[in-house]
């Protein structure tokens, strides 16, 4: 075809398909290595994270029970065995070694007064606040490689697969 002299070129949308599937396959391909690179992380920051936790007396479940506990405020024991993905009998003894410390109380709910929750002690809330702290400091440095705009990504990223994770374990 041609228009005032000029032909008329269509772009080559057979290129661009290839080009498309090579980027998908690859992708899928890369796949395993992510979810290897994920693990290997995800291991090396509980190392760290236990190495920390252990300086103030907890391990990492207690932390992340006392943590949801401060995050969210009042919780049941429902909710949190939900939020933090942990098996019933697990999280009653987290609760009853957190309850013999003093770090958390077992309350009544004044909305549902057969509903019991977990709330933080000042002594439970001061040493979480302490274990944040050293963690924050400990963090900053680890992740120090990472821009700004990179850890505001990553957080959106992890978030998302965060909440797949969720749903997949609700099933």
């Amino acid at each position: 075809m041609f228009c005032d002299d000029k032909p008329v070129l269509k772009p080559d949308t057979s290129m661009k398909k290839t080009r498309t599937a090579q980027r998908t396959q690859q992708a899928r391909d890369t796949l395993p290595l992510l979810v290897q690179s994920l693990i290997r992380s995800g291991l090396f920051l509980q190392r760290e994270l236990s190495q920390v936790c252990q300086h103030f007396g907890l391990n990492t479940n207690q932390f992340s029970v006392l943590n949801e506990i401060k995050l969210q405020g009042p919780l049941s024991q429902k909710e949190l065995c939900e939020r933090l993905l942990f098996e019933k009998s697990n999280l009653s003894k987290i609760v009853k070694n957190l309850q013999d410390r003093e770090l958390i109380e077992i309350t009544v709910a004044p909305e549902d007064r057969r509903m019991t929750l977990l709330i933080e002690t000042e002594k439970g809330d001061q040493l979480i606040d302490e274990c944040l702290r050293n963690i924050s400091q400990s963090s900053t440095g680890l992740m120090a490689v990472l821009s700004n705009e990179e850890v505001l990504n990553s957080m959106k990223m992890l978030k998302k697969l965060e909440k797949s994770f969720r749903r997949i374990a609700d099933k």
